[in-house]
């Protein structure tokens, strides 16, 4: 197995913690033990990505984000949704209402899509 895709699943094991966990994130001593944890995640992934001569560094590179901006995005749309509907979205398989799909949807997306296009716009770090 090649090193990059084993950081990537390393990388990504804390998001699949807090996705279970996602109902506490509205505390704000365990949200910013998140957010710490993944601002150093995206440390190491940095520091690996700049030490790394493997064609294939931007995969654990991009999974060194995505928790970071899993919390972010679920901080930001769970406030919009909370004003607007006046209650927390629910997140599973089958939520009540319908537009709690949409709200997992940009999560989810947003988690996999954002990290790419911040450094295709912002930082062009591997264009």
């Amino acid at each position: 197995m090649n090193i990059d895709i084993l950081l990537f699943i390393i990388f990504t094991i804390p998001l699949l913690i807090v996705g279970f966990q996602i109902e506490r994130l509205n505390e704000k001593k365990i949200f910013t033990i998140w957010i710490s944890i993944a601002i150093l995640l995206i440390i190491t992934g940095i520091l690996i990505e700049d030490n790394s001569n493997n064609e294939m560094r931007n995969i654990s590179y991009f999974g060194s984000q995505m928790l970071f901006i899993f919390l972010i995005l679920q901080k930001i749309t769970r406030n919009i949704y909370f004003k607007i509907f006046n209650r927390e979205p629910e997140i599973g398989k089958f939520p009540k209402y319908k537009i709690d799909y949409l709200y997992t949807f940009v999560i989810s997306i947003g988690t996999m899509l954002l990290p790419i296009l911040i450094d295709s716009f912002i930082f062009k770090k591997f264009n």
